[in-house]
């Protein structure tokens, strides 16, 4: 079976990878708490037949939190599918570590397929699929930062630019990297997408043909966009581009403003090693495109050119070293495109070269991913919190808290509901993911909290009025007098049904170009078969 080798190979690779994690489970990383209590409640949920869960009940200490109103729900969707074939089985952070596994496995046969269309070598191929996978940030990515989502999108962007060649694939593969991280797909979309598609289809119908495919990917994840575009006034979205998170605070070229020079010190080290490659390529080769792209997003990353970050939305990409995942790629592309035959010696040399630039970085890299697995084998439990930027807008937040920190004193000792004036029957049954079964005997009209983080998807069964309290927006509403029972679920808001209704016009209409480009292949084949 030699078609099975290199996927072999591959899954080989993705397992030696990432085995301390699937030895341990889950490391301690920047998003491991997240990570780890996002993939427990969505999977629960999808397992019980929700097959889109957006309201992560058990957040912020049972208080609820609405984050998959905003991020994008793809790698928790491939998660929840693990869990609902494993049974599940599998202990979260150990799920999550076969999980990632299998996304990195997925992210090498993706630039696999990528690089046998570049360099029409299947060896080449493998073995540029196996350094994609093994690069640098790739890894830093997985052991240090715990960017899950970012991680998924390295399986997106060699599908992106391959499906530019085959433009009924490319509104899915565009797709599939918008709903596994925006800030890495709007990079893609400002930097390599349009150099590679003006390079490669200068002529304006092929141009119409990509941007109309583009068009059409971000119709089909109108259900994602949609709402997390036009909902993002009721949480506390300005903590995402705060102080810690402000683009300026980590250019290479910056070390003054550094606020984690750890990481920065290695993604310092990287990106003269990646510069080091890309100068070499430009050396030795007759390609250009893709030495000149690595060290365009170079430039940008080191903050040569400030002001591409104040550009309309750049700056809520938070860490300009994002772009990293574009060099990666951009790299291992340039060494494979060139025949081994004109490279020989040069290669050697410019190995050499950058093995000595980027090792300090990896062993930075080295050390912080050894104190990772120590800490695992020392404490077995790990966090886990949501964060605070999907508090309610306008929960107090003191501005002496760090990034990590959620202000949820305040609401320790609030009981589950409470009635003002006191009522003679004031209680709150839970149901299933966060909903309640409300009931309220009062001789007077009563004032109810609700123990639930305020958001408009929230209805009452018989309908009242809702609303969020001044101080700690918590659901609060006016029960009239006499005895009632209300049921506090979460219903779709509007910007839900949008996004539903153009995904699925989207869908159509791709399906019915799909079916019109087939009759016209069938004709034209037909065509020439009488001729």
């Amino acid at each position: 079976m030699p078609s099975l080798r290199p996927s072999l190979i591959l899954a080989a690779a993705a397992v030696l990878l990432l085995a301390p994690s699937l030895v341990l489970g889950t490391l301690i990383t920047h998003s491991s708490p997240q990570n780890l209590t996002w993939a427990a409640q969505f999977s629960e949920q999808f397992r019980a037949g929700i097959l889109y869960p957006r309201w992560m009940p058990l957040s912020f200490d049972g208080l609820g939190s609405p984050a998959f109103y905003f991020y994008p729900p793809l790698p928790f969707w491939i998660d929840a599918l693990v869990s609902a074939i494993t049974f599940d089985l599998l202990p979260v952070p150990y799920r999550l570590s076969v999980t990632s596994t299998l996304i990195l496995f997925a992210s090498g046969l993706a630039m696999q397929a990528w690089l046998r269309a570049e360099t029409q070598n299947p060896k080449v191929a493998l073995w540029g699929a196996v350094a994609y996978m093994a690069a640098p940030y790739h890894l830093l990515d997985y052991y240090m930062r715990g960017a899950y989502a970012e991680f998924t999108a390295f399986i997106f962007l060699p599908l992106v630019l391959l499906a530019v060649r085959r433009p009924l694939l490319l509104p899915f593969a565009y797709a599939g990297l918008l709903l596994s991280h925006l800030p890495t797909a709007l990079l893609v979309t400002v930097t390599v997408l349009p150099a590679y598609v003006l390079a490669r289809t200068p002529r304006p119908a092929e141009l119409a043909r990509v941007v109309a495919g583009g068009g059409l990917g971000i119709g089909l994840v109108a259900i994602y966009l949609v709402p997390a575009m036009s909902l993002q006034g009721w949480i506390s979205a300005d903590q995402l581009w705060a102080a810690f998170y402000r683009v300026e605070r980590w250019f290479v070229l910056t070390p003054s403003r550094w606020l984690e020079p750890v990481i920065m010190n290695i993604v310092m080290w990287f990106t003269l090693a990646y510069a080091l490659a890309a100068a070499g390529a430009m050396l030795v080769t007759r390609r250009f495109f893709w030495p000149l792209v690595s060290l365009a997003c170079l430039a940008l990353i080191a903050g040569v050119v400030p002001w591409f970050w104040q550009l309309p939305e750049l700056a809520k990409v938070q860490f300009p070293w994002r772009l990293l995942l574009v060099v990666e790629f951009a790299t291992v592309t340039a060494l494979c495109a060139e025949p081994a035959a004109a490279l020989r010696r040069a290669r050697l040399y410019a190995f050499v070269i950058v093995l000595i630039a980027v090792t300090p970085g990896l062993v930075l890299a080295a050390e912080d991913t050894v104190a990772r697995v120590q800490f695992m084998f020392k404490r077995a439990v790990l966090r886990q919190q949501d964060v605070k930027e999907y508090q309610p807008r306008g929960y107090p937040q003191a501005a002496t808290l760090g990034f990590a920190e959620l202000g949820l004193e305040p609401l320790k000792e609030v009981p589950p509901i409470a009635c003002t004036p006191a009522a003679s029957i004031c209680t709150a049954t839970p149901l299933a993911f966060g909903a309640l079964a409300i009931d309220v005997h009062a001789e007077v009209a009563v004032d109810v909290v609700i123990r639930r983080f305020f958001f408009p998807a929230w209805r009452l069964d018989p309908v009242r009025s809702l609303a969020p309290t001044a101080d700690l927006r918590l659901i609060h509403f006016n029960a009239e007098p006499g005895r009632h029972t209300y049921r506090l679920e979460r219903h779709a808001l509007p910007a839900e049904q949008w996004g539903w209704s153009i995904s699925g016009a989207s869908l159509l209409l791709l399906l019915g170009v799909a079916a019109l480009t087939a009759r016209a292949r069938q004709r034209r084949e037909g065509t020439s078969a009488s001729v």
